[in-house]
Protein backbone atom coordinates (compact mmCIF):
# COMPACT_ATOMS: atom_id res chain seq x y z
CA UNK A 1 0.00 0.00 0.00
CA UNK A 2 1.40 3.55 -0.97
CA UNK A 3 1.37 6.91 1.02
CA UNK A 4 -1.69 7.55 -1.04
CA UNK A 5 -3.69 4.87 -0.14
CA UNK A 6 -2.62 4.86 3.78
CA UNK A 7 -3.61 8.90 3.58
CA UNK A 8 -6.74 8.34 1.44
CA UNK A 9 -7.93 5.52 4.34
CA UNK A 10 -7.16 7.56 6.93
CA UNK A 11 -8.82 10.20 6.10
CA UNK A 12 -11.92 8.76 4.99
CA UNK A 13 -12.54 8.02 8.71
CA UNK A 14 -12.58 12.55 9.20
CA UNK A 15 -15.70 12.02 5.98
CA UNK A 16 -17.43 9.31 7.65
CA UNK A 17 -17.11 11.36 11.02
CA UNK A 18 -18.83 14.34 9.51
CA UNK A 19 -21.44 11.76 7.58
CA UNK A 20 -22.00 10.24 11.22
CA UNK A 21 -22.98 13.80 12.71
CA UNK A 22 -25.35 14.40 9.81
CA UNK A 23 -27.08 11.16 10.65
CA UNK A 24 -27.34 11.78 14.40
CA UNK A 25 -28.31 14.81 13.88
CA UNK A 26 -31.79 13.45 12.13
CA UNK A 27 -32.36 11.15 14.35
CA UNK A 28 -32.35 13.52 16.70
CA UNK A 29 -34.96 15.70 14.32
CA UNK A 30 -37.09 12.57 14.05
CA UNK A 31 -37.01 11.68 18.31
CA UNK A 32 -37.95 15.61 18.39
CA UNK A 33 -40.98 15.03 16.19
CA UNK A 34 -41.96 11.98 17.21
CA UNK A 35 -42.23 12.99 21.17
CA UNK A 36 -44.23 16.03 19.84
CA UNK A 37 -46.91 13.07 18.69
CA UNK A 38 -47.12 14.39 15.25
CA UNK A 39 -49.58 11.80 14.55
CA UNK A 40 -52.45 12.81 15.95
CA UNK A 41 -52.37 17.00 14.83
CA UNK A 42 -55.33 17.55 12.14
CA UNK A 43 -55.94 20.95 10.64
CA UNK A 44 -57.77 22.79 13.15
CA UNK A 45 -54.57 22.64 15.68
CA UNK A 46 -51.71 22.54 13.42
CA UNK A 47 -50.78 26.10 13.83
CA UNK A 48 -50.84 25.74 17.29
CA UNK A 49 -48.62 22.39 17.32
CA UNK A 50 -46.14 24.66 14.77
CA UNK A 51 -45.93 27.15 17.06
CA UNK A 52 -44.97 24.73 19.72
CA UNK A 53 -42.44 23.14 18.39
CA UNK A 54 -40.24 25.97 17.00
CA UNK A 55 -39.75 26.20 20.71
CA UNK A 56 -37.48 23.42 20.66
CA UNK A 57 -35.17 24.66 18.33
CA UNK A 58 -32.88 26.13 21.09
CA UNK A 59 -32.68 23.07 22.44
CA UNK A 60 -31.61 20.89 19.37
CA UNK A 61 -29.08 23.96 18.74
CA UNK A 62 -27.76 23.08 21.88
CA UNK A 63 -27.94 18.76 21.38
CA UNK A 64 -26.43 19.40 17.83
CA UNK A 65 -23.04 21.55 19.74
CA UNK A 66 -22.74 18.87 22.07
CA UNK A 67 -22.75 16.16 19.55
CA UNK A 68 -19.95 18.04 17.95
CA UNK A 69 -18.01 18.48 20.62
CA UNK A 70 -17.69 14.52 20.88
CA UNK A 71 -17.13 13.78 17.70
CA UNK A 72 -13.16 12.66 17.03
CA UNK A 73 -11.29 13.85 14.63
CA UNK A 74 -13.52 17.10 12.98
CA UNK A 75 -10.87 19.53 14.93
CA UNK A 76 -8.27 21.60 13.73
CA UNK A 77 -5.16 20.15 15.53
CA UNK A 78 -6.39 16.53 14.12
CA UNK A 79 -7.12 17.44 10.77
CA UNK A 80 -3.49 18.96 10.67
CA UNK A 81 -2.05 16.07 12.34
CA UNK A 82 -3.38 14.13 9.87
CA UNK A 83 -2.13 16.33 7.09
CA UNK A 84 1.66 16.37 8.00
CA UNK A 85 2.18 12.87 9.01
CA UNK A 86 1.03 11.81 5.85
CA UNK A 87 2.40 14.51 3.95
CA UNK A 88 5.64 13.50 5.16
CA UNK A 89 5.15 9.81 3.90
CA UNK A 90 4.30 11.21 0.72
CA UNK A 91 7.85 13.22 0.54
CA UNK A 92 9.78 10.04 1.78
CA UNK A 93 8.41 8.03 -1.05
CA UNK A 94 8.79 10.69 -3.81
CA UNK A 95 12.23 11.05 -2.63
CA UNK A 96 13.21 7.65 -2.83
CA UNK A 97 11.59 7.48 -6.71
CA UNK A 98 13.89 10.48 -7.55
CA UNK A 99 16.98 8.88 -5.60
CA UNK A 100 16.74 6.50 -8.33
CA UNK A 101 16.76 8.83 -11.47
CA UNK A 102 19.10 11.66 -9.90
CA UNK A 103 21.20 9.89 -6.84
CA UNK A 104 23.87 12.69 -7.24
CA UNK A 105 21.97 15.69 -6.14
CA UNK A 106 20.86 17.48 -2.96
CA UNK A 107 17.69 19.13 -2.57
CA UNK A 108 17.05 21.25 0.05
CA UNK A 109 15.42 19.91 3.73
CA UNK A 110 12.04 18.11 3.76
CA UNK A 111 11.43 21.08 6.67
CA UNK A 112 12.68 23.91 4.69
CA UNK A 113 10.80 22.71 1.29
CA UNK A 114 7.34 20.99 2.29
CA UNK A 115 6.12 21.71 5.90
CA UNK A 116 5.45 25.29 4.76
CA UNK A 117 3.04 23.90 2.17
CA UNK A 118 1.62 21.30 4.08
CA UNK A 119 0.97 24.53 6.80
CA UNK A 120 -0.55 26.55 3.75
CA UNK A 121 -3.04 23.35 3.11
CA UNK A 122 -3.91 22.53 6.80
CA UNK A 123 -5.17 26.47 6.96
CA UNK A 124 -6.84 26.13 3.99
CA UNK A 125 -8.55 22.93 4.38
CA UNK A 126 -9.47 24.14 8.02
CA UNK A 127 -10.64 27.45 6.44
CA UNK A 128 -13.12 25.74 4.20
CA UNK A 129 -14.40 23.36 7.16
CA UNK A 130 -14.81 25.86 9.73
CA UNK A 131 -16.54 28.72 7.32
CA UNK A 132 -18.79 26.24 5.57
CA UNK A 133 -19.80 23.25 7.84
CA UNK A 134 -18.14 23.16 11.73
CA UNK A 135 -19.73 27.38 11.77
CA UNK A 136 -23.45 25.88 11.14
CA UNK A 137 -23.06 23.11 13.91
CA UNK A 138 -21.52 24.80 16.66
CA UNK A 139 -23.20 28.23 16.57
CA UNK A 140 -25.70 28.59 19.31
CA UNK A 141 -28.28 31.14 17.15
CA UNK A 142 -30.73 28.65 15.91
CA UNK A 143 -31.61 31.18 13.13
CA UNK A 144 -27.99 30.36 11.27
CA UNK A 145 -27.96 26.42 13.01
CA UNK A 146 -28.27 24.19 10.00
CA UNK A 147 -30.18 21.51 12.80
CA UNK A 148 -32.67 24.35 13.53
CA UNK A 149 -32.92 25.23 9.77
CA UNK A 150 -33.84 21.66 8.52
CA UNK A 151 -36.23 21.79 11.65
CA UNK A 152 -37.92 24.71 11.05
CA UNK A 153 -38.58 24.11 7.69
CA UNK A 154 -39.48 20.45 7.96
CA UNK A 155 -42.62 22.07 10.47
CA UNK A 156 -43.08 24.70 7.75
CA UNK A 157 -43.59 22.39 5.26
CA UNK A 158 -45.93 19.76 6.70
CA UNK A 159 -48.21 22.38 8.13
CA UNK A 160 -48.79 24.10 5.20
CA UNK A 161 -49.89 20.42 3.55
CA UNK A 162 -51.79 20.30 6.30
CA UNK A 163 -53.70 23.00 6.44
CA UNK A 164 -54.43 22.97 2.70
CA UNK A 165 -55.80 19.79 2.76
CA UNK A 166 -53.34 17.79 0.56
CA UNK A 167 -52.95 15.36 3.19
CA UNK A 168 -52.83 14.10 7.07
CA UNK A 169 -50.50 15.64 9.26
CA UNK A 170 -48.72 12.62 9.94
CA UNK A 171 -48.30 11.83 5.41
CA UNK A 172 -47.43 16.07 5.89
CA UNK A 173 -44.44 15.78 8.35
CA UNK A 174 -42.72 12.16 7.30
CA UNK A 175 -43.07 13.50 3.28
CA UNK A 176 -40.94 16.54 4.95
CA UNK A 177 -38.52 14.50 6.73
CA UNK A 178 -37.73 12.27 3.94
CA UNK A 179 -37.16 15.30 1.65
CA UNK A 180 -35.11 16.60 4.27
CA UNK A 181 -33.43 13.32 4.65
CA UNK A 182 -32.96 13.24 0.66
CA UNK A 183 -31.32 17.02 0.83
CA UNK A 184 -28.78 16.24 3.23
CA UNK A 185 -27.67 18.65 6.26
CA UNK A 186 -27.47 22.13 4.47
CA UNK A 187 -24.12 24.04 4.35
CA UNK A 188 -23.45 26.87 3.60
CA UNK A 189 -21.72 26.82 0.29
CA UNK A 190 -23.89 27.43 -2.96
CA UNK A 191 -22.15 26.41 -5.85
CA UNK A 192 -22.68 28.43 -9.27
CA UNK A 193 -25.14 26.45 -10.65
CA UNK A 194 -27.24 27.63 -7.77
CA UNK A 195 -27.40 24.17 -5.66
CA UNK A 196 -26.65 24.16 -1.76
CA UNK A 197 -23.94 21.64 -0.98
CA UNK A 198 -24.80 18.91 2.09
CA UNK A 199 -22.64 18.18 4.86
CA UNK A 200 -21.83 14.74 3.84
CA UNK A 201 -21.36 15.77 0.30
CA UNK A 202 -19.35 18.84 0.81
CA UNK A 203 -17.23 17.32 3.41
CA UNK A 204 -16.12 14.17 1.00
CA UNK A 205 -15.22 16.84 -1.77
CA UNK A 206 -13.17 18.80 0.89
CA UNK A 207 -11.62 15.83 2.01
CA UNK A 208 -10.76 14.01 -1.39
CA UNK A 209 -9.50 17.20 -2.89
CA UNK A 210 -7.22 17.71 0.19
CA UNK A 211 -5.81 14.07 0.03
CA UNK A 212 -5.05 14.83 -3.85
CA UNK A 213 -4.10 18.23 -3.31
CA UNK A 214 -1.32 17.02 -0.79
CA UNK A 215 -0.32 14.33 -2.42
CA UNK A 216 0.30 15.94 -5.76
CA UNK A 217 2.06 19.12 -4.33
CA UNK A 218 4.20 17.67 -2.02
CA UNK A 219 5.44 15.24 -4.86
CA UNK A 220 5.58 18.16 -8.02
CA UNK A 221 7.76 20.28 -4.90
CA UNK A 222 10.04 18.06 -4.10
CA UNK A 223 10.40 16.92 -8.01
CA UNK A 224 11.30 21.04 -8.28
CA UNK A 225 13.69 20.83 -5.39
CA UNK A 226 15.66 18.37 -7.41
CA UNK A 227 15.50 20.54 -10.38
CA UNK A 228 13.66 18.30 -12.57
CA UNK A 229 11.54 19.58 -14.19
CA UNK A 230 9.58 16.43 -16.22
CA UNK A 231 7.78 13.54 -15.08
CA UNK A 232 5.88 10.73 -16.53
CA UNK A 233 2.31 11.05 -15.80
CA UNK A 234 -0.02 7.16 -14.97
CA UNK A 235 -2.30 6.53 -16.82
CA UNK A 236 -5.86 4.75 -16.60
CA UNK A 237 -8.45 3.55 -19.16
CA UNK A 238 -10.78 5.92 -18.18
CA UNK A 239 -9.70 10.00 -18.02
CA UNK A 240 -11.04 13.33 -17.88
CA UNK A 241 -10.50 15.67 -20.63
CA UNK A 242 -7.86 17.50 -19.85
CA UNK A 243 -5.54 14.70 -18.60
CA UNK A 244 -6.51 12.12 -21.58
CA UNK A 245 -4.38 13.54 -24.21
CA UNK A 246 -1.41 14.12 -22.00
CA UNK A 247 -1.66 10.50 -19.70
CA UNK A 248 1.01 8.26 -20.41
CA UNK A 249 3.45 10.42 -21.35
CA UNK A 250 6.26 12.59 -20.45
CA UNK A 251 5.02 16.20 -19.74
CA UNK A 252 6.68 19.34 -18.09
CA UNK A 253 5.67 19.76 -14.96
CA UNK A 254 7.67 23.67 -14.42
CA UNK A 255 6.54 26.58 -16.29
CA UNK A 256 8.34 27.20 -19.61
CA UNK A 257 10.06 30.25 -18.31
CA UNK A 258 12.25 27.49 -16.23
CA UNK A 259 15.27 26.67 -16.69
CA UNK A 260 14.55 23.00 -16.19
CA UNK A 261 11.35 23.23 -19.10
CA UNK A 262 12.16 21.38 -22.22
CA UNK A 263 10.50 22.20 -25.27
CA UNK A 264 10.12 18.57 -26.36
CA UNK A 265 7.32 17.60 -24.11
CA UNK A 266 3.74 18.79 -23.43
CA UNK A 267 3.31 20.62 -20.53
CA UNK A 268 0.51 20.14 -17.94
CA UNK A 269 0.20 23.81 -17.82
CA UNK A 270 -0.93 23.70 -21.43
CA UNK A 271 -3.63 20.87 -19.75
CA UNK A 272 -6.02 23.19 -16.87
CA UNK A 273 -3.26 22.96 -14.50
CA UNK A 274 -4.22 24.68 -11.47
CA UNK A 275 -8.05 24.76 -12.13
CA UNK A 276 -10.66 22.44 -10.59
CA UNK A 277 -11.25 20.32 -13.86
CA UNK A 278 -8.14 20.51 -15.13
CA UNK A 279 -4.97 18.12 -14.38
CA UNK A 280 -4.25 17.63 -10.83
CA UNK A 281 -7.64 19.05 -10.29
CA UNK A 282 -10.23 17.63 -8.40
CA UNK A 283 -10.66 14.19 -8.33
CA UNK A 284 -8.31 14.12 -10.67
CA UNK A 285 -6.42 10.68 -9.75
CA UNK A 286 -2.78 10.75 -12.05
CA UNK A 287 0.37 10.59 -10.86
CA UNK A 288 3.37 12.29 -11.89
CA UNK A 289 6.48 10.43 -11.65
CA UNK A 290 9.95 12.07 -11.82
CA UNK A 291 11.55 11.63 -15.19
CA UNK A 292 15.09 12.26 -16.43
CA UNK A 293 15.71 12.35 -20.08
CA UNK A 294 18.45 9.99 -21.00
CA UNK A 295 18.28 7.88 -17.46
CA UNK A 296 14.08 7.35 -16.63
CA UNK A 297 11.97 4.80 -19.15
CA UNK A 298 8.42 5.11 -19.65
CA UNK A 299 6.53 2.11 -19.07
CA UNK A 300 3.04 3.62 -18.57
CA UNK A 301 0.48 2.07 -20.81
CA UNK A 302 -1.09 4.44 -23.57
CA UNK A 303 -5.07 4.38 -23.96
CA UNK A 304 -6.33 6.37 -26.98
CA UNK A 305 -7.48 10.01 -25.98
CA UNK A 306 -11.01 9.97 -27.10
CA UNK A 307 -11.78 6.27 -25.20
CA UNK A 308 -10.02 6.96 -22.14
CA UNK A 309 -12.87 10.16 -22.41
CA UNK A 310 -15.48 8.00 -23.03
CA UNK A 311 -14.55 5.64 -20.49
CA UNK A 312 -14.40 8.63 -18.09
CA UNK A 313 -18.40 9.56 -18.50
CA UNK A 314 -18.86 5.88 -18.20
CA UNK A 315 -17.75 5.75 -14.33
CA UNK A 316 -18.91 8.87 -13.95
CA UNK A 317 -22.00 7.22 -14.46
CA UNK A 318 -21.40 4.40 -12.25
CA UNK A 319 -20.29 6.85 -9.11
CA UNK A 320 -24.19 8.61 -10.11
CA UNK A 321 -25.30 4.69 -9.27
CA UNK A 322 -23.44 4.79 -6.04
CA UNK A 323 -24.57 8.01 -4.77
CA UNK A 324 -28.27 6.24 -5.46
CA UNK A 325 -27.83 3.60 -3.52
CA UNK A 326 -26.55 5.62 -0.91
CA UNK A 327 -29.37 7.88 -0.95
CA UNK A 328 -31.88 5.03 -0.66
CA UNK A 329 -30.00 3.69 2.47
CA UNK A 330 -30.62 6.76 4.06
CA UNK A 331 -33.99 7.24 3.23
CA UNK A 332 -34.47 3.50 4.75
CA UNK A 333 -32.68 4.66 7.95
CA UNK A 334 -35.25 7.68 8.65
CA UNK A 335 -38.04 5.11 7.53
CA UNK A 336 -36.74 2.55 10.23
CA UNK A 337 -36.27 6.07 12.77
CA UNK A 338 -40.08 6.76 12.44
CA UNK A 339 -41.15 3.28 12.81
CA UNK A 340 -42.92 3.86 8.85
CA UNK A 341 -42.64 0.47 7.99
CA UNK A 342 -44.19 0.88 4.27
CA UNK A 343 -42.06 3.10 3.65
CA UNK A 344 -39.05 0.97 4.89
CA UNK A 345 -39.88 -1.86 2.58
CA UNK A 346 -40.12 0.41 -0.40
CA UNK A 347 -36.67 1.73 0.75
CA UNK A 348 -35.22 -1.94 0.71
CA UNK A 349 -37.16 -3.25 -2.42
CA UNK A 350 -35.20 0.38 -3.98
CA UNK A 351 -32.18 -0.56 -2.81
CA UNK A 352 -32.47 -4.05 -3.86
CA UNK A 353 -33.09 -2.78 -7.16
CA UNK A 354 -30.75 -0.22 -7.84
CA UNK A 355 -27.79 -2.89 -6.65
CA UNK A 356 -29.42 -5.03 -9.23
CA UNK A 357 -29.18 -1.93 -11.93
CA UNK A 358 -25.30 -1.28 -10.49
CA UNK A 359 -24.86 -5.47 -10.97
CA UNK A 360 -26.17 -5.07 -14.79
CA UNK A 361 -24.39 -2.02 -15.47
CA UNK A 362 -20.95 -3.15 -14.68
CA UNK A 363 -21.69 -6.46 -16.09
CA UNK A 364 -22.79 -4.98 -19.51
CA UNK A 365 -20.05 -2.02 -19.61
CA UNK A 366 -17.37 -5.01 -19.11
CA UNK A 367 -18.82 -7.34 -21.50
CA UNK A 368 -16.58 -7.67 -24.91
CA UNK A 369 -13.13 -5.97 -22.92
CA UNK A 370 -10.24 -7.47 -22.70
CA UNK A 371 -9.44 -5.33 -19.31
CA UNK A 372 -13.02 -4.28 -17.17
CA UNK A 373 -13.62 -1.52 -17.00
CA UNK A 374 -15.88 -1.04 -14.18
CA UNK A 375 -15.42 -2.78 -10.59
CA UNK A 376 -17.64 -3.41 -7.84
CA UNK A 377 -16.66 -0.85 -4.65
CA UNK A 378 -19.15 -1.67 -1.72
CA UNK A 379 -17.52 1.26 0.12
CA UNK A 380 -18.96 3.57 -1.94
CA UNK A 381 -22.27 2.59 -1.78
CA UNK A 382 -22.46 2.38 2.36
CA UNK A 383 -23.65 5.15 4.53
CA UNK A 384 -21.80 5.85 7.97
CA UNK A 385 -22.56 4.08 11.11
CA UNK A 386 -23.96 5.91 13.91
Amino acid sequence: MGALDRFNRQAQNIADTYAGLQDRIFAMIIDTLKKADYKHVDKDDVVLWQAEQLQKMGRLTQQTVAMMAKADGVHKQAIADLIKFHGLQIANEVDNQIQQVAPDVTPPTVSQSVVPLLNGIVAQTWTDLQNNVNETLITRNVNKSAAANVYRQILTESTTATVSGLMTHQDAVESAIYRAVDRGLPTRLIDRAGHRWSLEGYTNMVVTTTTQRTFNEVRLKRIKDYHIGQAVMSSHPASRPACAPIQGHVVNVVPPGSDDFDDQYDSIYNHGYGDPAGTQGINCRHVLFPFVPGVSVNHQPQYGPDEAIENGKIVQQQRARERAIRDAKKRLAAAKELGDEDTAQKAKTLIRARQAHMREFIDKTNEGRKQPLLARDYSRERIASK
